[in-house]
């Protein structure tokens, strides 16, 4: 294999000198064949449009893209070609609310090299001293959006799921096979962050990550509550102040014009009908599938921040006139 090292350039000096050793987490958001209701990409755009941020590495993706199967996109204004979108992996430095750094890895998923670019990222991860790494991923599930969404953990160490000694639990779309032990094993399609993971557990290095549940039925259709139930985890699992309430708003307001549209296609009325009785009936059942690793709610300080959003909104349109007596 070629050395790993040559898929990788560093932007400038300047820019890792202002990088601390030690004590980083590494976030990635990798999205490729399957991502959900757009979920990895629009957490990937609202990191980047909310939080400082410096380049750090750039990774070389005519070695790693085949655009005859992704092409990129071009803009013609007529008479010439104005721009062509090639797509880019980065590595960049981030700092949340609280001027905390942490990196971000970003792009679309490699075609080819998985091997060579997870040991670069292996690499890079020694070189930095990330100590955890936390993924993203949207998968496409039986399950209405008027209810709370669940996201698959996972992790190469269950310890890191508050579950030492246990063994992970299945994936998305699968049916575990019994083992000898009692434990489960299954087989499925692997993305690039599968094998990230399993490559960093053998080098030694903490890595996990969430699936968040997108309905089947949004599945092309960009939906913001997936980003928002990503990100919530993410910043908890990397110990991150990440700036959600904007991304909340936005989620509401996708919420309303949803149920707008749905409510003028009966089909997809009794479509979501019948998987929030399913999803009720086995949210009641005292063994809920071991699929639904966690659920994503609002959090105190996000409920508060919302109400007091609402009630400056209603204090802006200014006190309405007594009714006439």
């Amino acid at each position: 294999m070629r050395d790993p090292r040559d898929l990788y350039r560093f932007e400038s000096t300047e820019v890792l000198e202002a990088v601390p050793r030690g004590g980083l987490t590494l976030v990635h958001s990798l999205p490729g064949m399957v991502d959900a209701g757009n979920a990895c990409r629009i957490a990937s755009a609202y990191l980047r449009d909310e939080l400082r941020h410096l380049r750090l590495v750039s990774f070389e993706t005519d070695e790693l893209l085949d655009y005859r199967g992704a092409r990129p996109h071009a803009t013609f204004d007529g008479t010439s070609f104005v721009e062509v979108d090639v797509p880019e992996l980065t590595l960049s430095l981030m700092y949340d609310e609280a001027d905390r750094p942490f990196l971000f890895l970003d792009g679309p998923e490699p075609d080819l090299q998985w091997r060579r670019l997870a040991e670069a990222l292996i690499d890079l991860v020694e070189y930095f001293g990330v100590e955890r790494v936390v993924g993203m991923q949207a998968v496409p599930m039986a399950v209405p959006h008027t209810r709370a969404i669940g996201l698959f953990a996972h992790a190469n160490d269950p310890a890191l799921l508050g579950r030492p000694g246990a063994r992970p639990s299945p994936a998305p779309g699968t049916a575990p096979t019994s083992q000898d032990d009692g434990s489960t094993e299954i087989v499925i399609p692997a993305a690039f962050s599968t094998l990230l993971e399993h490559r960093l557990g053998r080098a030694g290095h903490p890595a996990m990550g969430y699936a968040a549940q997108i309905p089947h039925y949004l599945t092309r259709t960009d939906f913001p509550a997936g980003a928002l139930a990503l990100l919530r985890r993410v910043s908890e699992a990397a110990e991150l102040d990440l700036p959600l309430v904007h991304l909340g708003d936005l989620t509401d307001a996708a919420t309303v014009a949803l149920q707008g549209t749905l409510a003028q296609n009966a089909e997809v009325t009794q479509i979501v009908t019948a998987l929030e009785e399913q999803y009720d009936a086995m949210s009641e059942g005292e063994d809920r599938s071991p699929l639904a690793t966690t659920m994503d709610l609002p959090t105190a300080d996000e409920i508060g921040e919302h109400f007091e959003r609402f009630l400056a909104d209603r204090d802006a349109d200014g006190p309405e006139d007594p009714p006439e007596r």
